[in-house]
């Protein structure tokens, strides 16, 4: 998705009505020359995310049905990269399912959802899909105005002037005689509520420009001439009217993502330069940007991945996770010893940055590399995901060592998260799994397929001292995947 597909207008830094267009059917604004009326940037395929039954073909950039199509009924995610064609559930055994919730996972009634937004199941209800269950809508998401049944959280409401009389989201009140002190940190007070920073005018994420002799760069006047950056570097932070407030240079800000959410449109990131927080890398952090929460906001060049459940997560540095291409090197970059983890699985069609976190690199096969150290007092896991998100799980054996949640469960133990990027929910060399949607997701070691021959060989030389090279008594190591030279196996 292009991470400016919406256009917005500021009229005053403090008092403005924005006016947005949401695809597909954006509305011109005649009456202000400088709105942009036409339709929204061309949106790459994949950005932001598939739906919940699709898979990003990555070859054509497209958005695919992860089951090749059903007969009956609906394509459900079992878990990370594993499908299935189901029957519409209504009842779970002899639980009722709630509005929204469709599919039975694991025995239970749960809902479906997507990094996209679109296609949540729980809109029949107003709500949003979270962990299964259906939820009322928290900021910047759309919500039903008047839906006492849905309501935003208490201090919000469910505003209808930034997109379409028909489409409301969550924003905080605020009193803009309160100095935006009203509103959580990197976002303005509005006429509308507290709105992120970037949608303003004159609130792009900026640094100076360097100069040959490593100073910075000024006109004529002697004023510094700005950079327009993209996600992923420091920013210059910015008073209400866009004027820079600290000196010339990187900056202390973190230029990151705000994000609408839709039900029908999808995700809507934004750009804008937040104010740093006290947490230093490695220490915790929460998704949450209000007034009095600096303890757990990351400071400069870090960013929350949120590996402990919830909004709860782990201070990284921040990185590029667009793909190099041909003339095109991603800044800033991780140290060569670790990866960039597109945490949110975007893509960028302008192929210029993808906010990303910096995790090392591991390989649950290599006796040097299969264990983790911590990160700031948090245990981490090495997990065979590959850093980009494009592959559940890798061909060979490598992997990023990902901070563990609050609790990991034990080896076959049951697991509550199969997404590696949300938190390790198990130990090195495990991946929280399940093939079948009538199974509850558990801790699965991993094996090397070819230490494991059918003809009861013993496989390569490697395989005597290998880690992780065979299963314990009683298990299997089963291929998972179909692709050509994969390695890797699960212990069933």
């Amino acid at each position: 998705m292009n991470l400016r597909s919406l256009s917005v207008l500021s009229v005053a830094a403090l008092s403005l009505v924005l006016t947005a267009c949401p695809a597909p059917t954006p509305t011109p604004d005649a009456s202000v020359a400088s709105f942009d009326g036409g339709n929204p940037p061309a949106q790459a395929s994949c950005a932001g995310g598939c739906a919940a039954n699709q898979v990003c073909d990555t070859a054509r950039r497209t958005c695919v049905d992860a089951c090749g199509g059903c007969d009956a009924g609906l394509c459900v995610k079992v878990s990370e990269g594993v499908f299935q064609c189901r029957e519409r559930a209504v009842t779970c055994g002899a639980d009722l399912c709630e509005p929204g919730q469709i599919a039975c996972l694991g025995g239970s009634c749960a809902c479906l959802s997507s990094l996209s937004g679109a296609l949540d199941t729980c809109e029949v209800a107003g709500k949003w899909c979270n962990g299964g269950t259906c939820v009322s809508p928290k900021a910047l998401q759309q919500c039903r105005p008047g839906d006492a049944t849905a309501p935003c959280p208490s201090g919000f409401t469910c505003n209808t002037q930034l997109f379409a009389d028909d489409i409301g989201t969550c924003n905080k009140n605020c009193d803009q005689a309160n100095n935006n002190n009203d509103c959580p940190r990197g976002e303005l007070c509005s006429q509308i509520g507290c709105l992120p920073a970037g949608l303003f005018s004159n609130q792009e994420c900026n640094q100076g420009r360097p100069a040959p002799d490593g100073g910075w760069l000024t006109d004529d006047a002697g004023v510094p001439l700005r950079l327009t950056v993209p996600v992923g570097n420091t920013c210059l932070l910015k008073d209400a009217n866009g004027a820079v407030t600290e000196a010339n240079g990187k900056g202390t800000g973190n230029c990151s993502y705000s994000i609408f959410q839709l039900w029908k449109d999808g995700v809507y990131p934004f750009e804008t330069c937040r104010p740093p927080g006290n947490a230093t890398e490695g220490q915790p952090c929460r998704d949450d940007y209000s007034q009095g929460t600096l303890a757990t906001q990351c400071g400069t060049g870090l960013q929350c991945a949120k590996t402990r459940g919830g909004d709860d997560g782990v201070c990284l540095r921040m990185c590029n996770a667009q793909p190099a291409a041909l003339g095109f090197n991603p800044s800033p970059e991780c140290n060569t010893d670790e990866s960039c983890v597109n945490q949110l699985r975007y893509t960028d069609p302008n192929s210029n940055s993808v906010l990303g976190v910096c995790m090392k690199k591991c390989n649950v096969f290599d006796a040097t590399r299969n264990t983790c150290a911590n990160v700031g007092s948090s245990a981490s896991s090495c997990v065979p995901t590959e850093a980009s998100g494009a592959l559940v799980v890798t061909t060979n054996g490598d992997g990023i060592c990902v901070p563990q949640r609050t609790n990991i469960a034990a080896l076959n133990g049951e697991c509550p998260e199969t997404d590696a990027f949300r938190g390790a929910a198990c130990a090195s060399a495990q991946m929280c799994s399940s093939l079948s949607a009538d199974v509850k997701a558990s801790c699965t070691g991993v094996c090397d397929l070819e230490c494991n021959a059918v003809d009861g060989g013993t496989g390569p030389a490697r395989c005597a001292t290998e880690p992780s090279a065979r299963c314990a008594a009683g298990k299997r190591c089963t291929r998972v995947t179909s692709t050509t030279g994969a390695r890797v196996g699960f212990c069933l």
